[in-house]
């Protein structure tokens, strides 16, 4: 990583982006403290850090919506001299919003009319024509696209028309907050060759994410921040994941995945699976003994969400045996696994782990309300005092319990729905992507969250599709191909070279034929040769 120096500020006066000297403070929270950022023509300039560290706040600075306590703005070499938005889009510079910025009882013709400078828009009858093309030039184009609401779209089209929507106007730099929280595989690569036709026609890239191997594809350079300051600007071709975290959390990358105890529990087996079958996978058998973390890998399409869905009770076994604590389960209904002592993690944490629109209190003591109970009563000081100290241990960044779920980052709100492993003290924690969407600071939080339940004597069964999450996380490795175990990785040979290996060498295709990994593979990044 240039032997661990930044590359100096650049001295490129055509530059399509600088911010000097940034410093903002919202009441005694000091969120960013002299910084300086700068983006050129043709490139793109990634921004990483954790929730908290700033990024928003740069962001809003650069895009007008913010005013700096000190410091200055440029764009495309004129001074943003306001905190204003309209002025900066004036000035050449657009932003792609993470919580899209559309009108969804409109068109998608006449969302993207209005997003383009009035010189730009065609007339007013030509334009789904005009949108037609425009989409073809994002992968977007669709039959009857244009004229469909913008609100019948899915999240990933948001987020990725969101992106067309923002170059309408031609800018000279695009900031992307978060661009691919939404998407998929397939989706990612559409998004990067976007990204590549800016870089080609000059247009800098902001581009803001958690998912560094992500980063490390896309970007030319890359800035860290760190509790509002900045821990350096580093070339990208150059730099490894693992120094980027150390940057990001500021200690060691192999100090941040929490390591098991000296087991003071009976060792014994909690969870037994005898050649379960069910849509779409098995038979699969295995066993996990008390503090064990086992992870599930594989190609995406491979049965994982199907295997959760039975051990979890939401989808019946079709035939097999499964036993906890030593009580065999029909898994007929999600009721009886929570009874017996399973308790599952969704991946999709805001659809189906979380009341967003509920406060934190609330959803952290969900499943486990009836020990604050006393008769006919609930013991409110009880909850509170529970909850209260969880949010202490967990780190959950609330300005209150009351605080709407909704209103928290990504992190928090997993971190909350963690919680809930706290008080209802299940045997086994099934977590499917438990970190999906979550920046890097909080990752290791759960990490420690969860091993800290192990460590009790209950179980986890984790699936990811990061292989360097669970080298890090996980005793032992299961891989899964066609719905059935290919291979057992035991701890002694973990690392995410060995899991994409035993991914690549099992059949590899799923039951749809899809050949796609699914997986963040440890390649080499490439790049332009753009300075």
């Amino acid at each position: 990583m240039n032997n661990g120096n930044p590359i100096g500020e650049s001295t490129d006066e055509a530059l399509v982006l600088e911010l000097s000297g940034v410093s903002r403070q919202f009441g005694a929270v000091r969120a960013l403290s002299n910084v300086s950022f700068d983006c050129r023509p043709g490139e793109v300039h990634a921004l990483v850090g954790e929730n908290g560290s700033g990024k928003s706040t740069l962001l809003g600075v650069a895009s007008g919506f913010v005013d700096p306590d000190l410091g200055k703005v440029q764009i495309g070499g004129r001074t943003l001299r306001r905190d204003s938005p309209a002025l900066a889009r004036k000035l050449g510079l657009a932003m792609a919003y993470q919580d899209t910025s559309l009108i969804q009882a409109e068109p998608v013709k006449n969302n993207l009319f209005l997003a383009a400078p009035p010189g730009k828009r065609p007339p007013y009858w030509r334009r789904k024509k005009w949108a037609r093309r425009l989409l073809g030039e994002f992968d977007l184009d669709m039959e009857l696209f244009p004229d469909s609401p913008a609100g019948f779209l899915t999240l990933a089209e948001r987020q990725l028309f969101e992106v067309a929507k923002a170059l309408v106007s031609d800018p000279k730099v695009i900031l992307l907050d978060e661009p691919t929280t939404a998407l998929g595989p397939d989706e990612v690569d559409s998004l990067h060759r976007t990204i590549a036709r800016c870089r080609d026609q000059g247009i800098g890239v902001v581009y803001v994410s958690h998912r560094l191997p992500e980063v490390l594809e896309i970007a030319d350079r890359i800035t860290v921040l760190r509790d509002g300051e900045t821990q350096g600007t580093f070339d990208a071709r150059t730099t490894t994941e693992h120094e980027l975290v150390d940057l990001i959390v500021g200690r060691p990358f192999e100090a941040a995945f929490p390591q098991p105890s000296v087991a003071v529990h009976e060792q014994k087996d909690v969870l037994v699976v005898e050649a379960l079958q069910g849509q779409s996978f098995g038979p699969v058998s295995f066993t996990l003994e008390s503090g064990e973390v086992v992870g599930i890998a594989g190609a995406e399409g491979n049965g994982q969400p199907q295997l959760f869905d039975t051990l979890s009770g939401r989808t019946p076994p079709r035939a097999g045996r499964v036993t906890v604590d030593g009580r065999d389960l029909t898994l007929i209904s999600t009721h009886e696994a929570i009874e017996a002592g399973i308790m599952l993690l969704p991946g999709d944490r805001k659809n189906e782990a979380l009341m967003t629109v509920l406060g934190v209190r609330v959803n952290a003591t969900v499943q486990s309300i009836r020990q604050f109970r006393r008769l006919f009563f609930l013991r409110r000081r009880a909850e509170r005092r529970a909850v209260g100290k969880l949010v202490e241990e967990l780190e959950i960044r609330t300005p209150s319990l009351e605080q709407p779920v909704e209103f928290l980052s990504g992190g928090n709100q997993q971190k909350v729905a963690v919680s809930r492993t706290f008080l209802k003290k299940p045997s086994v924690i099934l977590a499917y992507e438990p970190t999906q969407g979550v920046d890097v600071g909080s990752r290791f939080d759960i990490y420690k969250a969860l091993r800290a339940r192990t460590n009790d004597g209950a179980v986890l069964l984790v699936k990811s599709s990061d292989p360097l999450e669970l080298a890090g996380l996980c005793d032992r490795v299961l891989v899964l191909s066609r719905g059935q175990i290919i291979e057992e990785i035991p701890g002694d040979e973990l690392d995410e070279v060995r899991i994409v290996e035993a991914i690549v060498r099992g059949p590899g295709l799923s039951r749809s034929g899809q050949s796609s990994l699914g997986v963040a593979m440890p390649k080499a990044p490439t790049h332009s040769d753009a300075p």
